[in-house]
This record gives C-alpha cells, structure tokens and sequence, in this order.
C-alpha cells in the first residue's frame, strides 16, 4: 500500500464503501465486511482502491467486478455447516 495523490484542483475522487456495496445487493454493510473477513483465503474480496483511514473505498466502475465475485462465492451449505444429530 502507498499513500495516495492528490485529485487534483477541481477534481473530486468518489468511491464507493461497504454501505453503497451492501446496497448494490441488499445486505447490511456488515454482511460485506463478513464476507470480506470469511472468504479472505479462498475467495478474497476485490481489494479496495482507496482506504481513508481504516475505511476500504472501491470506485463504482467496479461495479461489474464486484458482482461477480458475489455471483461466484460459495453458496450457502458450502463447508458442510453444524453436524447432524446422532438418532
């Protein structure tokens, strides 16, 4: 990671954080930082464009890389989830 460079005069940079992604599919910005914590090592979340202080910003013209990786995440039940009950 380095440090970022200015937009320049009368430039403005927008990004897009975990809330506006969580929009994009309708889940909690938790449920993002979730999924950025729970597939880190088999399916890492795109890494972020910008981080401001420790706030992650990805520029909205990820928009279709971002939704695919969502499309392509294991769904729910991948790894088996609790064991069953002995009967």
């Amino acid at each position: 990671m380095e440090d970022g460079h200015s937009a320049g005069e009368g430039l403005t940079l927008r990004y897009v954080g975990m809330v506006e992604i969580g929009e994009w599919f309708e889940v909690s910005h938790r449920t993002v930082a979730l999924w950025r914590r729970r597939y880190a090592a088999d399916h890492p979340f795109p890494e972020p464009d910008v981080v401001i202080g420790r706030t992650p910003g990805w520029s909205p013209a990820r928009e279709a890389e971002i939704r695919a990786w969502e499309r392509a995440r294991p769904g729910q039940g991948a790894g088996g989830g609790r064991p069953r009950k002995a009967t």
